[in-house]
């Protein structure tokens, strides 16, 4: 959209957000001023961001492949999604992903635009808690990552008893984990039994209840991805 369209839009959602007499004229605010504000400052941060994590020797690579139609097509979702972007960390990881998309000769335009659109539907919490399956307790980098993050990470806990604040809090944390796995990127481990023992059942969804968490291929390559996989 243009200038000029992005201006007339805003106009015209001014005036009749202004009839709605308390919401509206707050709103109003959001529809011309904050929003194309905000945009805007979100894909400057992106591009230095990007900027600064180009070494000088991608530098003539990047040059050639930027203006390559799959390149434009990529930065182009890499804004959108930017525009959007509520934390720095987030528009690291989308800056990460388009450097990378850049330089990379393994895959293609087509599995980092899959890629980028699967970084698009996580939240903050669910790229951190898949991070945290591709750590190993004990090692300097998962306490470091755990210590950070600890209060983000730690499960609300809910149980008889609970108030319906935490039991809404960990109903709403456990969707996370099923998210993740929905899109392929964790697993769910199951305990092999003992011999001559049935498995174990959860008496909630009446399946085969699992051990935990795993992470998948596709998981290790998103965050690799978006460099927070280290060397997956």
């Amino acid at each position: 959209m243009t200038t000029q369209k992005t201006d007339i839009a805003a106009i015209i959602g001014k005036g009749l957000l202004g009839a709605i007499p308390f919401v509206g004229p707050l709103a109003a605010e959001i529809v011309g001023s904050i929003i194309p504000n905000q945009r805007i400052d979100r894909i400057e941060s992106l591009l230095r961001l990007l900027e600064a994590k180009i070494a000088d020797e991608q530098k003539a690579k990047i040059q050639e492949r930027i203006t390559e139609p799959e390149s434009v097509d990529l930065i182009e979702d890499g804004f959108i999604q930017a525009s959007r972007a509520l934390s720095e960390e987030r528009k690291e990881y989308i800056a990460s992903l388009l450097k990378n998309s850049l330089t990379d000769e393994a895959l293609k335009h087509i599995e980092y635009k899959r890629l980028l659109s699967i970084l698009g539907e996580l939240n903050d919490l669910e790229v951190l808690l898949l991070k945290s399956h591709c750590l190993y307790q004990g090692d300097s980098e998962f306490n470091e990552f755990w210590e950070k993050h600890e209060e983000a990470l730690t499960p609300p806990i809910a149980h008889l008893g609970s108030s319906r604040e935490e039991v809404d809090r960990n109903t709403v944390y456990n969707t996370h984990k099923a998210h993740l796995t929905s899109l392929g990127l964790l697993n769910l481990r199951f305990s092999k039994p003992k011999k001559g023992e049935l498995p174990e059942f959860d008496e909630k969804t009446g399946m085969i209840k699992a051990s935990g968490y795993e992470i998948t291929s596709l998981g290790r390559l998103l965050l690799r991805s978006i460099d927070q996989g280290g060397d997956l």
